[in-house]
């Protein structure tokens, strides 16, 4: 939604989120995301993001290996809000999780203000919850959206700083290995064995991993590499997961399960090469 101003003002600010005339006759326009001082006074600004944020956010951080979006974004439809509708537009709702939050941290700050460790703590652990919730009614992608948001404000803050709380390095770190492991178990419903992968992987690199912890991050990789079809490493994980969680029913059965398939997929091997010297 745009804020749209009459006359030409031209870039003289370190404002994000301008909309800019990208010349003086055309129609085309950019948004930036940056501050651009080396734009001052050359591009007029003809509006401001002012709610939506996350659509340009998510447009931003599209992969684009050659100057180009990896997918297409388009504008389908447009217009112009006016009276209550339009003065009402700069205020984030809630979704239907109750979740308040901008879904880019940096659009969540006032001004130039930046986030405290203590605010990140406390979003980064609602919206672990609003993704609990998500996930206890099977909606896996919501749950997904609001761990990776929540992994996103907590990238922003990633280790506490001189001043603050003595507890806030633990909170940090237990909740970025929360969110990861819980990331990991979305993608497994997923069948996206490649991001499960990556998310326990993540969960296993942060420093402070319990033993429950660790036992959970190496059976959920396990799962992900006996999805990729990578058995060897899957049973390497779960052996792996024995030391820390022992006598775990989940690990003994999946270990048990890929030991069986090994064994199987030998025995067709076998029979399958005395075939072939049988017809000799």
């Amino acid at each position: 939604m745009l804020d749209l101003v009459c006359e030409s003002v031209y870039i003289q600010e370190q404002d994000q989120l301008l909309i800019v005339l990208s010349g003086t006759n055309g129609s085309q326009f950019f948004v930036t995301t940056v501050p651009t001082p080396h734009l001052d006074g050359k591009h007029v600004v003809f509006g401001e993001v002012l709610a939506g944020k996350s659509i340009v956010r998510h447009i931003e951080n599209l992969p684009a290996p050659s100057d180009k979006p990896s997918q297409d974004c388009v504008i389908e439809d447009c217009g112009e809000l006016i009276g209550a509708d339009a003065e009402t537009l700069p205020t984030k709702q809630p979704d239907k999780t109750g979740d308040p939050y901008e879904d880019y941290p940096e659009d969540q700050a006032a001004g130039d203000e930046e986030l405290k460790g203590t605010e990140i703590v406390k979003i980064a652990t609602e919206l672990k919850g609003y993704g609990n919730a998500a996930f206890k009614t099977q909606d896996n992608d919501l749950a997904l959206d609001k761990y990776q948001k929540g992994l996103r404000y907590l990238h922003e803050y990633p280790e506490p700083i001189e001043g603050d709380p003595p507890e806030l390095g633990k909170q940090l770190t237990s909740l970025k290995i929360s969110l990861h492991l819980n990331s990991a178990q979305c993608y497994l419903k997923q069948e996206n064995w490649e991001r499960a992968n990556f998310s326990t992987s993540s969960a296993l690199e942060v420093d402070g991993c319990t033993d429950v912890e660790k036992g959970k991050a190496y059976y959920r990789r396990a799962l992900a590499k006996a999805g990729l079809k990578d058995d060897e490493d899957a049973v390497h994980d779960l052996e792996e997961a024995q030391k820390y969680v022992k006598g775990d029913k989940a690990v003994e059965s999946e270990l048990a399960k890929l030991k069986k398939r090994a064994a199987d997929r030998e025995k067709r091997q076998r029979n399958a090469m005395k075939g072939a010297f049988a017809d000799l």
